[in-house]
C-alpha cells in the first residue's frame, strides 16, 4: 500500500510540474505578444514622426535638387465639405511614398496625408481625400519620397476654393472619369 501511495504522490508531483510549466509557457506567450505590440507601436510611431515634422516654408526646399513630379494627370475637387485629390502616376514610376501637403497661405505647407506608390508598368490612379479642410482658399502639393526617405520630386501647387463644387460638371479636360 505504501508503494502505491508513493507512486500516486510522485504522479501528482509530475502533474503539478507539468501544470507549472504550462502556466509559465502561457506567461511567456503573453510576454512575447506584448513585446511584439510594443515593438510595432514604436515602428509605426517612428515612421509617422518622420513624415509629420514641423511645416517647412516653400523657400527652404532647394528647387535645383528637386525635380517636378511627372504625373500623367492631376486633379483637385471640392465637394460636400471635402477636398478630393486624384493623380495618375506615369508608367514605370518607382516604388515611393506620396506625401500630400496643405497650406492656407501658399508659403508654409504641412503634411496631411500619405499614399504608398507602387512601381508598375501601367499608369496607376491614386486618390486622397481631405475630410476636414480648413476654411477659405487652400493650396495642395504632392511630394514623392523614395525608399531611402529622400525627396525625389514635387508637384506644382494646386489651389482650391471651397466655392468650387460638383465634380460631374467640370470642364472635360480636367475629369479623371467622364460621367455619361
Amino acid at each position: 500500500m505504501k508503494a502505491q501511495l508513493t507512486k500516486s504522490i510522485n504522479e501528482m508531483t509530475k502533474l503539478d510540474t507539468l501544470s507549472s510549466v504550462a502556466t509559465k509557457t502561457e506567461v511567456n506567450k503573453f510576454f512575447a505578444y506584448s513585446f511584439g505590440l510594443v515593438l510595432l507601436f514604436v515602428m509605426v510611431f517612428a515612421t509617422v514622426s518622420t513624415f509629420a515634422q514641423a511645416p517647412v516654408p516653400a523657400k527652404a526646399i532647394p528647387t535645383q535638387e528637386v525635380s517636378a513630379l511627372d504625373l500623367a494627370k492631376q486633379t483637385i475637387v471640392y465637394n460636400s465639405g471635402k477636398v478630393y485629390l486624384n493623380w495618375i502616376a506615369k508608367s514605370d514610376s518607382p516604388d515611393c511614398i506620396y506625401v500630400i501637403e496643405r497650406s492656407a497661405d501658399g508659403k508654409e505647407f504641412e503634411p496631411v496625408g500619405l499614399k504608398e506608390g507602387i512601381s508598375s508598368p501601367l499608369e496607376l490612379l491614386y486618390s486622397w481625400v481631405d475630410t476636414k479642410p480648413a476654411q477659405g482658399e487652400l493650396q495642395y502639393r504632392i511630394k514623392q519620397i523614395n525608399e531611402e526617405g529622400r525627396l525625389m520630386a514635387m508637384s506644382s501647387v494646386q489651389t482650391i476654393n471651397q466655392g468650387e463644387s460638383n465634380p460631374l460638371f467640370l470642364e472635360k479636360g480636367s475629369r479623371m472619369v467622364s460621367a455619361h
